[in-house]
């Protein structure tokens, strides 16, 4: 083995210009593919973090009316047993705040132009602990005395030409469906990475509802958050934990996890995925190509070496090992390279980070839960990383196998006549 091992190094190193482009082929596909996976899971997280600590929460829970009802944002079907759920779900290790929501549709008006709005009734001190829409806040938070304070979208407020400390009208329709309006004073703006909150949103504490909507303290939402999984499918594991509790002590509620509440988002990253590996695969097929093209020439410049070394004694299997060999080493280097260079990268990516807007440019972006600036952290996937260095040394193994065996199956007499 070791002759053979010395006899395709040296064949290698006779053609440094072809063993060198090969192995760029298969190291640029490598790195391609754990620069995209990198990338591409740091985005699929970033989008899923900010669906749970912008909009949905890790769990939500509604009464089964409400459920029904729920694309109307019906007022009538509070939830009864908050504090017994709270009581319940409150022991799991992994539960780190819960807090009441209640929907609505209404209107906002700037007395001149009025827009529809999506509005969410929200108890100040700890809807802070469950979301984390504060650090996207121009503008003040609620104070203590916030029955008449408002906070918007920071696109709707734009829309409608108002600013925090300007006073806007909100219409809406209360818990007895009666239609009511009233004055609110802009205290503060979300400006956050997902554009349906810009466009659409409009916040008050239950103390404001209880007037304007005639709520008395009404919840037609719980939503639950638990601490961060760097995996996320012990995130999912934990919601699924939660879920459990409630539907086994309250059977006539419903629990919605981020599985079906993002089900979208999670759908689309598994595409994504998809892709990544389908186009890894074109980059490797081209890399198999470029070996098989590159030990076919191999054996066509050395047939009359190998009539010579069939001729001493050498079996047909040791000179298909021979040049099975330089495959491999090739796909060794290659890989090597590829797994390196995809290791620079996701750390660079994981550490400083990718700025959205230069990924999005100019670009007028408006997809529903996805973030569009900031910046996106890739992610580390060490069994994809190692996998995909064995990918590449199988796959040059068995690119080479072809043209070996080709160089195996030759007659001595031909290949020592061959000119």
């Amino acid at each position: 083995m070791k002759s053979l091992l010395i006899i395709a190094f040296r064949n290698l190193l006779r053609h440094k210009r072809r063993t060198i482009l090969t192995g760029i082929i298969i190291s640029f596909g490598l790195w391609m593919y754990i620069f995209m996976d990198s990338l591409m899971a740091g985005l699929d997280r970033g989008s899923i973090d900010n669906m749970i600590t912008l909009s949905t929460s890790a769990v939500k829970i509604h009464t089964q009316k409400y459920d029904k009802n729920r694309e109307s944002f019906p007022l009538e079907y509070g939830i009864q047993v908050g504090d017994q759920i709270k009581q319940a779900i409150q022991d799991h290790d992994r539960v780190e705040a819960i807090t009441p929501r209640t929907q609505f549709l209404g209107e906002l008006s700037n007395y001149e132009e009025s827009i529809p709005v999506a509005g969410t009734v929200i108890a100040p001190h700890s809807d802070t602990a469950v979301f984390s829409l504060n650090p996207y806040l121009e503008g003040e938070y609620f104070s203590e005395n916030n029955q008449q304070e408002i906070i918007l979208g920071k696109t709707l407020a734009g829309d409608l030409n108002v600013k925090p400390g300007d006073f806007i009208t909100l219409y809406g329709l209360t818990k007895y469906d009666t239609r009511n309006a009233d004055d609110f004073k802009i205290v503060g703006l979300y400006n956050t990475t997902d554009p349906e909150l810009n466009k659409n949103a409009v916040f008050i504490t239950y103390d404001a509802a209880n007037t304007f909507l005639d709520l008395e303290n009404t919840v037609t939402e719980l939503n639950v958050g638990l601490k961060r999984r760097v995996n996320f499918k012990n995130l999912l594991t934990d919601m699924k934990e939660v879920r459990q509790i409630v539907e086994t002590e309250f059977p006539s509620l419903t629990t919605y996890t981020f599985a079906e509440l993002g089900a979208g988002v999670l759908e689309l990253a598994r595409q994504k995925r998809l892709w990544g590996a389908g186009m890894t695969l074109v980059f490797l097929l081209i890399a198999g190509v470029g070996i098989v093209n590159s030990v076919l020439m191999s054996v066509y410049e050395r047939i009359r070496e190998i009539g010579v070394l069939r001729a001493l004694g050498f079996e047909g299997d040791r000179v298909m090992h021979m040049f099975m060999l330089e495959g491999v080493i090739i796909g060794f280097i290659g890989s090597l390279a590829g797994v390196i260079l995809g290791c620079i990268t996701v750390v660079y990516l994981s550490t400083w980070g990718w700025p959205l807007d230069k990924l999005y440019g100019d670009m007028a972006v408006d997809t529903t839960g996805f973030p569009v600036w900031g910046t996106i952290y890739g992610e580390w996937n060490v069994p994809l990383i190692i996998g995909s260095f064995f990918f590449g040394l199988v796959t040059a193994l068995i690119a080479s196998i072809p043209p070996a065996g080709k160089a195996a199956s030759m007659e001595v007499t031909h290949a020592l006549r061959f000119v």
